[in-house]
C-alpha cells in the first residue's frame, strides 16, 4: 500500500526516529489502522527520500515501540495485539483451589480471615433486620436516601471530599462511578489528559467511550504540574483524569503543595477533573482529595473495595454542584441503580466504624507484605508506598520486561509490565510491578518473591538475549 506520513514528520532528531514517531501519530490518530500491511523498506524509502537502511531501522524502532509487527514472508503490519493484550491481562488467572501460579500480578487487597467473619456476621444482621426497602427498591437511582447521608457525612468528615447529600451518587465500585464521571462531561472524539502510565481501566473506557487520551509526564509524586500546564495550553483537554493518591502502577502519591499546585493549573485552563481516589483509604488520614480544592470543576471517586473485601463493590461518585442530572441518565443506562443491599453493608460498616478498622487492618498487613518486599527484593531499585498494594520495581540490564515476565510464568510467577498502564505506544519502561495482596498465605507471597529475587539476579535464558 501507499502510505504518506509527512503530515506527521517533524524535523528534530534523527530520521529513523522521526520516522517511527509519525507512525505512531498515524497509528494514534486513525490513518494506519491495526492489521494494515505497511509499504516494502524500499518504496517507503523512495515515498520519503531517505536510504532503505532508514525505513529498516525506523520499521526496527516501531516494533520495539510495540506498533509493528514483522511476519516472515509477509511483510509489516500495523500491530493488532493491542486488544488481545489487553483482553487476555482483564481475563487473568482463573482462579483455581492451590493453584500453582503465585499471582503477583494484580491489585487485591489482603482478606484476612476476621474480614470474611465481618462479611458474614454483618450478613445475619441483615438477614434479621433489613429494612425491606433493601431487596424491594428500584429508585431513587442514586441510591436509597439513608445510605447516600451517611455516605455524604463519611465522605466529608474521613476523606475531606466536598459536597452533601444531593451531591452523591451510589455505584457498583469505582470502575463503575469513573465511568459515569467521565461521560458525563467527555464526548466522542474529545481529549482527555491523564498521568503517563494511568489505570488500564481508564485506557479501556477511552477505546469503548471513543475518546482520545493524551498522557503527561510524572515524577515521584505523579504529574508533573509545569507539563499539565504546558499540555492544558497546547491540547486544550475536555478533561483532566488523575490518580493522586497511589498511583497505579508506580504508587506516585502527591503531597499536599503538589496538590495545589496541580489545583492552580486545572483552575487557570477552566477543565474538568475526573479524580480517582480509591486508593484513599490505603494511606493514614491526612491527605485532602484535589477535589476538596476545586468542588466547582471535581468529579470525585473512591470505594470500598481496596480495604474491605473485592465483593463489596460500594463506590462513591461525587459531582460538581449541578451536574447530577448528567450523572443520572448515565446511572439508569449502565446499571439502573448500585445494588441497596451492597450499600446497606457498606452503610452498618461506616456507622459501626468497621470500615476504620478494617482499613487500619488492611495498611498494617500491607506495610508488613512492604518489609518483606524490601528485605527479598530492596538491593534493586524500587519505589513503593509504605501502605501500597504494589512495588515498581526497575530492572536490571539484562532484562526487558516481556522477556521477563515470559520467564517469570514458567517459574510458576504471574507479573505485571508497565504495558497496560501506558497511554503513548513509546518504547515501555524497563519495569515491573509487583502486587502484594493476591496471595492471601503470606508463605506463599514470600515464596514468590524468592523466585522473582532469583530471576532478577540471573541474565535471562540465551534465547532472549537479543541484541537490538
Amino acid at each position: 500500500m501507499t502510505i504518506d506520513l509527512t503530515p506527521y514528520l517533524t524535523d528534530t532528531g534523527p530520521k529513523y526516529l522521526a520516522i517511527a514517531r509519525a507512525l505512531s501519530e498515524a497509528i494514534r490518530q486513525g490513518e494506519l489502522t491495526p492489521g494494515t500491511r505497511l509499504p516494502p523498506h524500499r518504496q517507503l524509502a523512495e515515498s520519503l527520500a531517505v536510504s532503505v537502511q532508514t525505513v529498516s531501522r525506523a520499521y526496527a524502532q516501531a516494533e520495539k515501540m510495540g506498533l509493528l509487527q514483522a511476519r516472515v514472508g509477509s511483510g509489516t503490519w500495523v500491530n493488532a495485539l493491542d486488544d488481545a493484550r489487553e483482553t487476555a491481562y482483564l481475563r487473568g488467572h482463573e482462579p483455581r483451589h492451590e493453584s500453582p501460579l503465585i499471582d503477583l500480578s494484580i491489585a487485591h487487597p489482603v482478606c484476612p480471615p476476621s474480614h470474611h467473619l465481618r462479611f458474614r456476621q454483618v450478613l445475619v444482621e441483615l438477614a434479621d433486620h433489613a429494612n425491606p426497602d433493601v431487596i424491594t427498591a428500584c429508585r431513587p437511582i442514586a441510591g436509597l436516601p439513608h445510605q447516600r447521608e451517611r455516605a455524604s457525612v463519611w465522605l466529608q468528615t474521613r476523606l475531606d471530599v466536598p459536597g452533601d447529600m444531593e451531591d452523591r451518587v451510589l455505584c457498583n465500585g469505582a470502575a463503575h462511578g469513573l465511568m459515569l464521571a467521565v461521560s458525563s462531561v467527555v464526548q466522542h472524539g474529545d481529549l482527555v489528559l491523564t498521568e503517563a502510565l494511568t489505570d488500564h481501566g481508564l485506557i479501556a473506557l477511552s477505546r469503548t467511550l471513543g475518546f482520545q487520551l493524551r498522557g503527561v509526564a510524572i515524577d515521584a509524586e505523579g504529574v508533573i504540574p509545569e507539563a499539565l500546564e504546558s499540555a492544558c495550553h497546547r491540547f486544550k483537554p475536555r478533561a483532566v483524569y488523575l490518580t493522586p493518591t497511589q498511583l497505579n502502577p508506580t504508587g506516585a502519591t502527591m503531597s499536599e503543595a503538589r496538590r495545589d499546585a496541580v489545583a492552580d493549573v486545572l483552575i487557570r485552563h477552566r477543565v474538568w477533573l475526573i479524580e480517582d481516589d480509591v486508593h484513599a483509604l490505603l494511606e493514614a488520614p491526612g491527605l485532602s482529595p484535589i477535589t476538596a480544592r476545586i468542588p466547582q470543576l471535581g468529579f470525585h471517586v473512591t470505594s470500598l473495595t481496596k480495604v474491605t473485601v473485592p465483593g463489596v463493590r460500594a463506590g462513591y461518585l461525587t459531582v460538581p454542584r449541578g451536574q447530577l442530572h448528567h450523572a443520572l441518565p448515565r446511572m439508569r443506562a449502565t446499571t439502573w441503580m448500585a445494588t441497596p443491599l451492597i450499600f446497606e453493608i457498606a452503610d452498618r460498616w461506616i456507622a459501626d466504624g468497621t470500615v476504620e478498622v478494617m482499613a487500619a487492618e488492611q495498611r498494617d498487613l500491607l506495610a508488613e507484605r512492604q518489609a518483606l518486599a524490601a528485605r527479598l527484593l530492596g538491593h534493586h531499585a524500587m519505589f513503593s508506598r509504605p501502605t501500597s498494594l504494589h512495588v515498581w520495581i526497575t530492572l536490571p540490564d539484562a532484562w526487558r520486561a516481556e522477556e521477563l515476565q515470559q520467564q517469570a510464568e514458567q517459574e510458576g510467577l504471574a507479573i505485571t509490565t508497565a504495558v497496560p498502564f501506558m497511554v503513548e505506544q513509546t518504547p515501555p519502561p524497563r519495569r515491573i510491578r509487583v502486587s502484594l495482596g493476591a496471595e492471601q498465605d503470606i508463605a506463599r507471597l514470600e515464596d514468590g518473591l524468592k523466585r522473582l529475587a532469583v530471576l532478577l539476579d540471573e541474565a535471562p535464558p540465551p534465547m532472549m538475549q537479543i541484541v537490538y
